[in-house]
């Protein structure tokens, strides 16, 4: 499955890259975060520094420092508020000065003419930054002082980079968090396990083990995907072509009268645009067809914008929390309003399956607030929360989850994964040989009920 987790890792960091690109300075000060552990100095609002801060630690985020020095940043004073792409601004307090760990020369990163590369040093701010900002150290029942003894004894001063790099691999196996990446200075990914294992790796081994012409899993998926994408496309009306928009949705008008509606990523490109342009469809349809199943996440408030076509009054769908460091933050109630569009309330089938990530997640729970939607495949990915991105000293990054998420009845479903109704299995090898897809025909039979 290695695939769409790099495209899923792909979509998260461009929302990385892109988590300050509409900001103007505003307010020349410095500013700490509630929650997320981050300073912002504003003081050279020409050159902005962002800071990941702890009791032990403050080191420049290089990250977001680059993204903050090329797009600036916007805090309103008034409200105290910065907006970071997510649903919600992120509250900041203005300090005089900044934190006294910033002003230590304990901790020098990889940007100083002094630095020394010590493994002890780096994975002790990985368990830091874990320690200070996983949002599900109860539910994991973790115990971070003896996490921390346990891991810290792994390194030594003559750990090297690669050795480094095989315990933090280690770490990320055992916390199993679908947000919890490793990745080097130019965000590429260097390790990264999903929140469960899952059945499908068995039968793409199993294939390839029967198949001489596939040297790898990679290149049996890639196969199988292609085959996949050609069997959805033979229930397709071919009375009206179906139409590739903004290289994330797939509309397309089914030989049974109802739409069908890939989303391949929640891309915050033309979102509006492409609703505007597919609703009328949905409203001519008996019903909707919505395939998530290689979908790779996104952003939240892409999922959102999506939502608002498909209900016709205001909709709560559940809270959203951060981890601060007395526990959990107030949950704030996530609403969604709708457009002011004709918008379709009709009968959707939604297809997910377990590679169904993050943002993706959030519009599964927010379809599940709605009525008339029935939920078709495999359960989603199980990784909810947003990542937090942390700089390591080496130059290399971390991320996490440090948020929480509930349904409208109070639900999470983080690691597990958003449940389904009626189960069918991705990708279905046999349905790949026998040129069809049953979830497919099945999605089309309940809106023909």
């Amino acid at each position: 499955m290695d695939y769409l987790v790099k495209k899923h890792l792909m979509v998260l960091l461009f929302l990385m890259a892109t988590i300050m690109s509409s900001f103007n300075s505003t307010a020349t000060a410095i500013w700490e975060t509630e929650g997320y552990g981050y300073v912002f100095d504003l003081t050279n609002h020409v050159k902005p520094l962002v800071y990941d801060i702890s009791d032990n630690y403050c080191i420049l985020n290089h990250f977001l420092t680059d993204e903050a020095q090329r797009d600036s940043v916007a805090i309103d004073e008034r409200t105290k508020k910065l907006d970071f792409d997510k649903l919600f601004p992120l509250s900041v307090r203005k300090l005089d000065v900044l934190p006294k760990t910033c002003s230590s020369k304990e901790l020098n990163g990889f940007q100083s003419k002094s630095y020394v590369f010590n493994s002890r040093q780096v994975i002790s701010v990985v368990l830091d930054s874990f320690s200070d900002h996983y949002a599900f150290t109860e539910e994991k029942e973790l115990d971070w002082k003896a996490l921390k003894s346990q891991w810290l004894q792994r390194a030594d001063n003559n750990t090297t980079p690669i050795e480094l790099q095989r315990i933090i691999d280690e770490f990320l196996e055992y916390m199993r968090d679908g947000h919890a990446i490793l990745i080097d200075g130019s965000l590429n990914r260097l390790s990264h396990y999903s929140p469960r294992k899952s059945a499908s790796e068995k039968r793409l081994k199993e294939y390839l083990s029967k198949n001489s012409e596939f040297s790898d899993i990679s290149q049996v998926y890639s196969y199988i995907y292609r085959q996949w994408t050609k069997n959805v496309e033979s229930y397709f009306s071919t009375n009206k072509p179906e139409q590739y928009l903004e290289d994330n949705y797939l509309i397309a008008k089914l030989k049974s009268g109802a739409s069908y509606f890939r989303i391949e990523s929640f891309d915050q490109h033309e979102t509006l645009k492409v609703m505007q342009k597919v609703t009328p469809q949905f409203n001519r349809s008996k019903g909707v067809i919505i395939d998530l199943r290689d979908s790779s996440g996104g952003s939240d408030l892409v999922a959102l914008q999506i939502m608002s076509y498909l209900i016709e009054k205001p909709l709560r769908i559940g809270t959203k929390s951060f981890k601060v460091p007395t526990g959990m933050s107030e949950k704030i109630d996530i609403l969604v309003s709708p457009t002011n569009v004709k918008p379709f309330i009709g009968n959707i089938v939604v297809i997910t399956s377990h590679l169904t990530p993050s943002a993706a997640e959030l519009f599964l729970m927010a379809l599940k607030a709605r009525n008339n939607v029935t939920f078709i495949g495999e359960s989603s990915y199980g990784a909810f929360s947003d990542a937090l991105i942390k700089a390591l000293p080496n130059g290399w990054g971390i991320t996490l989850s440090n948020e929480f998420y509930s349904d409208s009845e109070g639900q999470s479903f983080e690691f597990v994964g958003a449940p389904v109704e009626h189960a069918f299995e991705f990708p279905n090898i046999k349905d790949v040989e026998e040129s069809k897809d049953s979830a497919l025909e099945y999605a089309i039979k309940l809106l023909d009920e």
